[in-house]
């Protein structure tokens, strides 16, 4: 067997004339990967729970000059997983990514997390992201032209901090299915990679904290876990950890998860799967 000619370079990150799918599109990681893809030539498929976030990505997409298709879906619902992927073939007739981003991390201690809790994190963060990979799987080796599927993942599994068991589990999880479907889907051309995000700054979190407002989803039930947090919070633990813990002297912003994942749709990842990059700037070394 020849060895093909290497790709050309201007090509590379190119997704001209591709199709993605980004789940939970509509802000902070989700909204910057949508936005390199459109950058990269990609149209894009943007799914949401909330309209007015859809609205707004929608129109930032357009005035950069790409297209795209916004749909109001609940990715933990099988259901609403099998029309993304039946509309965006529809529309499209043909999906080349999958952005596995939409996720949910209430924080409870595991002796206060209760089922409804545990359910609706792993309903999203690991149920409905197998089932798209699944049925995005089975319309990319119906194109016969392979694809990408990429897994948002986070350095919860890796270095947990305590109150995110539900949330690390699941990404564990997905970690598992990852590489399970590297292995199964390579001969089809399918990538199957994933993304590890370490502490990442959005704009809501950004505009959440100027206001005071710590933005963390801590059930109501769950008295011992506020208690908790709020003790952690004044002791200023959580300062500390972003002022001492981040060996090149940041956190992470959106672009650099964004940057990250356009690298593992692009030419420049064609001999890679069933990895797992880390983007984190050395934080879990810390």
């Amino acid at each position: 067997m020849p060895i093909p000619e290497p790709e050309p370079f201007d090509s590379l990150l190119s997704l001209e004339g591709r199709v993605a799918i980004v789940t939970g599109g509509t802000r902070g990681t989700g909204s910057a990967i949508v936005l390199r893809f459109v950058q990269a030539g990609a149209s894009v498929v943007i799914t949401a729970r909330g309209p007015e976030d859809l609205n707004s990505i929608e129109a930032k997409v357009a005035a950069a000059g790409g297209k795209s298709l916004c749909l109001e879906a609940d990715v933990g619902n099988v259901a609403d997983c099998e029309r993304v992927v039946t509309e965006t073939w529809n529309k499209f007739g043909r999906i080349d990514v999958l952005v596995n981003n939409a996720d949910v991390s209430p924080v409870s201690l595991s002796t206060e997390t209760s089922e409804k809790v545990w359910e609706d994190t792993i309903n999203i963060n690991l149920k409905g992201a197998f089932f798209l990979s699944k049925l995005a799987a089975q319309k990319m080796m119906e194109g016969g032209r392979g694809g990408r599927i990429i897994n948002i993942l986070s350095t919860e599994m890796i270095r947990p901090i305590g109150v995110l068991a539900a949330y690390g589990g699941a990404k564990a999880g997905l970690m598992a299915i990852t590489q399970s479907m590297a292995k199964e889907l390579g001969k089809y051309g399918i990538q199957v990679n994933a993304a590890i995000p370490g502490i990442t700054m959005t704009e809501e979190k950004l505009e959440a904290h100027k206001a005071g407002n710590r933005q963390i989803d801590i059930p109501s039930e769950a008295t011992k876990t506020l208690e908790f947090m709020k003790e952690t919070s004044e002791s200023g633990v959580l300062e500390h950890i972003v002022k001492n813990g981040m060996p090149m002297g940041r956190i992470g912003y959106p672009d650099d998860l964004a940057k990250a994942v356009l690298f593992l749709a692009s030419g420049m990842a064609s001999y890679i799967s069933g990895t797992s990059l880390l983007v984190d700037g050395a934080q879990t070394l810390a």
